[in-house]
């Protein structure tokens, strides 16, 4: 069995690297691990989101309404994000947190905004 990974192709080594890039029939193709981790959690959990990536991070939206949920902005390259929630009053995103902000893994982020401990998500 031949190996998938040929010596002249990089692969991350961690969900969060540097996007990939593969062809597929003449066109590029950047792979987003970070997003289509979201995006799988998603479908784990039923669906209803939506995620948009963008300069400043990652934005959940919920499906339904068209209405941000979170914002994930990577920090520590990528290994850790910091957890927003949008403040329809103000009209931009706010951390999350009593005291500064709140920075988890991807995947106690994502569990983080689907629990909603502080009930600033899902309104």
């Amino acid at each position: 069995m031949k190996s998938k990974n040929a010596s002249n192709r990089r692969t991350p080594e961690r969900a969060g690297a540097s996007p990939s890039r593969t062809k597929r029939r003449g066109t590029t193709v950047i792979l987003d691990f970070v997003q289509s981790r979201i995006e799988a959690y998603n479908r784990e959990q039923g669906g209803g989101v939506s995620v948009r990536k963008d300069a400043h991070g990652y934005t959940l939206i919920r499906d339904d309404t068209g209405m941000p949920v979170a914002r994930l902005r990577p920090k520590e390259k990528a290994r850790r994000f910091e957890v927003l929630r949008w403040s329809s009053s103000h009209d931009c995103w706010r951390p999350v947190g009593m005291i500064g902000t709140t920075v988890l893994s991807l995947d106690e982020a994502l569990d983080f905004i689907a629990q909603d401990p502080m009930d600033c998500f899902w309104r």
